[in-house]
C-alpha cells in the first residue's frame, strides 16, 4: 500500500495487485506497539487506516487477484494473474511471507478444529479454554499476550531457552499468567473431532510428555512468498528471500522488492514501509530518468 501511495503521488500510473486483502500478515497481528505514532493498535486497525489513506489518494487496488507468472525479459514487464495480464515499466514485488507450518502429525488434520495460525481470527472460539502458542519471536509473544485476555490459561512453547521477541513484549509476558515451556518442541497434535492434546519433547532433557489442551496457535516463523519471482529470474538467497541492494533493486533492472519477502534481517511493518518508499522513489527515477537519477 505504501508503494501504491507513493507511486500515485509521484504521478506514475500505478496499480496494486493483491492476492487476498490489503495488509498481508500484518493485518492478523493482535497488537502493534512499535509503529511510530501509534503507541498501541491492532494490525487490523493499522491496515484499515492505510487502506483509507490509499483510497483518499485514489490508489487502485485489485483484491483477490493472484499473480501466477512474471515476464521480466523485456523493457516492458508483464504480469499475468488468474484474471488477466498487465504491462508495466517497473514492478515492485511486495508479496510478503506466509506463516510456517510445524509439519507434525495432526497439524493439517486439526486445522480449523483447534489448530490456528491467527489468534485475532480464532481467539474468540477459545474463550475460557486452555491454549498453547508455539514460537519464540514477536508474533508468538504478541499472540500469547492477546490470548491471555481471552483464554483460561495460555502456555508458550519455545524450542530454545531464550525468546527472540522484543524485551517490551517479554516483560509483558512475564507480568501475565503465561507459562513459558523452554526447550520444548511440539511433536504431535492429537484429538478426535477437535484438538485434545499435544505431544511435547524437551530437547534439553530428552523427556517426552503429553499436554491436554483445547487449542494450538502456531507462530513459528515465516516463509517468503518468492516462488513466482524466482521462476522469473529474480535472485533469492538460500532461504528464498529476494536479494536487493540499498535502493531495493533486484538483479533485473526495473524490478524492485520490499517488505518481508526481501532478505532484510528485520521483519517489521516500519521496515516494510521504509523499503517501499525507497523502491518507489527509485522506480520513479528509473521510469522518468530525471537529471539527478543514476542508473
Amino acid at each position: 500500500m505504501t508503494a501504491g501511495l507513493y507511486g500515485v503521488r509521484s504521478g506514475l500510473r500505478t496499480l496494486v495487485i493483491e492476492e487476498k486483502i490489503p495488509g498481508g500478515t500484518a493485518a492478523d497481528s493482535p497488537l502493534i506497539e512499535n509503529y511510530p505514532g501509534f503507541p498501541s493498535i491492532s494490525g487490523q486497525e493499522l491496515m484499515a487506516k492505510m487502506v483509507e489513506h490509499c483510497q483518499k489518494f485514489g490508489v487502485p487496488i485489485k483484491q483477490f487477484e493472484r499473480v501466477i507468472s512474471l515476464d521480466l525479459t523485456g523493457e516492458k514487464k508483464r504480469v499475468k494473474t488468474e484474471k488477466g495480464e498487465y504491462e508495466a515499466s517497473a514492478i515492485i514485488i511486495t508479496s510478503g511471507s506466509s506463516l510456517r507450518e510445524l509439519g507434525v502429525p495432526g497439524e493439517s488434520e486439526f486445522r480449523g478444529k483447534g489448530v490456528s495460525y491467527c489468534p485475532v481470527c480464532d481467539g474468540a472460539f477459545f474463550r475460557g479454554k486452555n491454549v498453547l502458542v508455539v514460537g519464540g519471536g514477536n508474533s508468538a509473544a504478541v499472540s500469547a499476550i492477546y490470548l491471555s485476555n481471552i483464554a483460561a490459561s495460555v502456555k508458550l512453547a519455545h524450542r530454545r531457552e531464550k525468546l527472540r521477541a522484543e524485551e517490551a513484549y517479554v516483560r509483558d509476558l512475564l507480568n501475565r499468567n503465561v507459562e513459558i515451556l523452554w526447550n520444548t518442541e511440539v511433536k504431535e497434535i492429537k484429538g478426535d473431532n477437535v484438538v485434545r492434546s499435544v505431544v511435547l519433547f524437551n530437547n534439553k532433557t530428552g523427556e517426552t510428555s503429553e499436554l491436554k489442551i483445547d487449542g494450538v496457535f502456531i507462530q513459528a516463523g515465516e516463509i517468503p512468498n518468492s516462488q513466482v519471482a524466482k521462476e522469473a529470474g529474480i535472485k533469492v538467497d538460500e532461504h528464498g528471500y529476494i536479494i536487493v541492494d540499498s535502493r531495493q533493486r533486484t538483479n533485473i533492472p526495473g524490478v524492485y522488492a520490499a517488505g518481508d519477502v526481501t532478505a532484510t534481517p528485520v521483519k517489521q511493518v516500519g521496515v516494510a514501509v521504509g523499503q517501499a518508499i525507497i523502491a518507489t522513489i527509485d522506480a520513479f527515477g528509473y521510469i522518468k530518468k530525471p537529471y539527478h537519477y543514476k542508473s
